[in-house]
């Protein structure tokens, strides 16, 4: 009996796992859902008395209005990494508005006489309304001041 709990158990795993996927290959064309619009979300970062390596990015969060943005009511936030420049997300058609953040991470006073507010791990915002066509790629490009 406990034999035939184990085998019982065994084939529940194997049946459960994951499927290998099959394309290996890098596919860089991007498919957009049917009812949806694509924008791809460029992170320029502007030329700073400041090391590039200690300027991060932090955020990249999306509301529906003006209002809810400023309130921080977003429906979506993106992990957003150092590492990463583009980003590409689908939307149904709609007006939304996004907020960008990056902050600097030097020591002393170089962060705020690079031009970000409040020294070190001092934010920089981007923010802006964009709208989403059914079908259509829009490109983004953040411009911090």
């Amino acid at each position: 009996m406990k034999q035939l709990l184990i085998i019982l158990l065994a084939i529940a795993v194997l049946l459960s796992g994951c499927n290998p996927i099959d394309d290996i290959g890098g596919n860089d064309t991007i498919i957009i859902p049917p009812d949806n619009g694509s924008l791809e979300f460029r992170f320029i970062l502007p030329e700073y008395k400041i090391p590039k390596e200690d300027i991060h990015r932090i955020s990249l969060s999306f509301a529906y209005s003006a209002d809810s943005m400023y309130k921080s009511q977003f429906f979506r936030k993106v992990n957003v990494s150092d590492f990463q420049d583009v980003y590409t997300l689908f939307f149904l058609p709609d007006d939304y508005y996004y907020v960008a953040v990056i902050t600097c991470s030097c020591e002393g006073d170089t962060c705020l006489n690079g031009g970000f507010p409040g020294g070190r791990f001092g934010m920089k915002h981007n923010f802006n309304r964009f709208s989403i066509e059914k079908q259509k790629t829009l490109v983004i490009e953040t411009h911090f001041q």
